[in-house]
């Protein structure tokens, strides 16, 4: 156990922020947050009534920093001002812990890789399905050879109408303040593949477009009309507006850059192939994974928490595993928090850091690219830049 209270601050106090103070602040009465940042006084407001009146709260996250007393610093920031956040923090002496995706372009990543080297200090990204004992167990399976060598495999993220319309209303909406969609949303995804296939992507090539937020569908949300059901959390909200963000825009005639569908095909440097579809207007949610192996194959959904296997053979049988989980974290949430707390306690290392969270960034840099551009993008440039090959 630590011998001193560890003082924790977040910069950027949003409902991600408290989502993960909710569940580390429980692990030890030895943690503490003793100070807030954020630009909006609304999550300021938030933030002080669920976790103290008298938590000091700033609009310069600098003065934030410059308190001796502040251990840890939780960046929940926008992704743009990630970069700026994380090396202020390494340079003020402070371990970081950062919401994904690490940043919103190469040079911003690679400055806060430097900044975390110079600092000697600790660094978590916020990949919460690395945590997920869903994942953990379909990578168990996976090393012990459930299926052999990964051949090919296709996985996905297709998100609900209201968490589509919530983006596209949303500050996410726009790549100036978030990245692609690709980078913000789904970095998750992207970084899971490669620690299944533990492989770099060597080519990669994508389409995506906005084929459904668009002011000639606006009339859908009066078409489906409002949720009446008194029980229900979304009751007398209309359809793509039931997620109550701070910004709110109207997702179907708001400014937008980021695409609601995207498909992808990723060629990793082992020779297994990929394929990835991701899509914020889904009627059937799903975030499913589906791997062929040399002696198997491997099916699973972390919504519903099945997992599925079987090996290759006229004798064979499938067999069926249940994680636990029921929801798009896959329970990887409170595992975080109990990991980090770790990490802030004990010096743990932790699970996923900057290493991980730069290959997942820069691979979705190299995708988003295929996608503009509408060409194969061979990746080995983008591994030189990073020191990876």
């Amino acid at each position: 156990m630590a011998d001193k209270q560890i003082g924790v601050a977040a910069i950027g106090c949003g409902s991600m922020a408290r989502m993960i103070l909710r569940r580390l602040l429980p692990k030890s009465d030895a943690i503490k947050l003793l100070a807030i940042a954020d630009p909006d006084e609304r999550s300021i407001k938030a933030t002080r009534n669920e976790f103290g009146a008298d938590i000091k709260a700033h609009t310069d996250y600098k003065e934030l920093l410059a308190d001796p007393a502040i251990d840890w610093v939780l960046i929940s920031s926008w992704n743009c001002q990630h970069k700026e956040h994380a090396v202020a923090s390494f340079e003020a002496g402070k371990h970081v812990f950062c919401q994904k995706p690490l940043a919103t372009n190469l040079d911003d990543c690679l400055a806060m890789r430097a900044a975390w080297q110079s600092s000697k200090r600790q660094f978590v990204i916020g990949y919460t399905l690395r945590f997920s004992p869903h994942y953990r167990k379909i990578k168990e399976l996976l090393t012990a050879g459930a299926i052999g060598r990964i051949v090919s495999m296709e996985f996905n993220e297709t998100v609900g109408f209201n968490h589509g319309g919530y983006i596209m209303g949303d500050w996410r909406r726009l790549r100036k303040n978030a990245g692609t969609h690709l980078l913000e949303k789904c970095s998750h995804d992207i970084d899971l593949a490669c620690w299944m296939v533990e492989s770099l992507p060597q080519r990669v090539a994508s389409f995506g477009g906005v084929n459904f937020f668009v002011p000639e569908n606006e009339e859908r949300i009066k078409a489906i009309g409002r949720d009446p059901r008194p029980d229900s959390r979304y009751s007398g909200r209309e359809a793509y507006l039931a997620w109550q963000g701070l910004v709110a825009e109207n997702p179907f005639t708001s400014d937008k850059d980021i695409f609601d569908n995207q498909v992808t095909i990723i060629e990793f440097n082992n020779a297994a192939r990929a394929t990835f579809h991701t899509n914020i207007n889904a009627a059937i949610p799903e975030r499913r994974m589906y791997l062929l192996g040399t002696e198997g194959a491997l099916r699973a959904d972390v919504l519903n928490g099945h997992i599925e296997t079987q090996r290759i053979g006229f004798d064979s049988q499938l067999e069926i595993i249940s994680s636990g989980t029921d929801n798009s974290h896959g329970g990887g949430d409170d595992v975080l928090a109990t990991e980090m707390a770790d990490a802030m306690l004990y010096g743990r290392t932790p699970a996923v850091g900057i290493n991980e969270g730069l290959i997942s960034a820069t691979t979705c840099f190299g995708i988003d690219e295929a996608a503009d551009t509408r060409n194969v993008v061979e990746m080995q440039p983008y591994w030189e830049k990073i020191g990876k090959r």
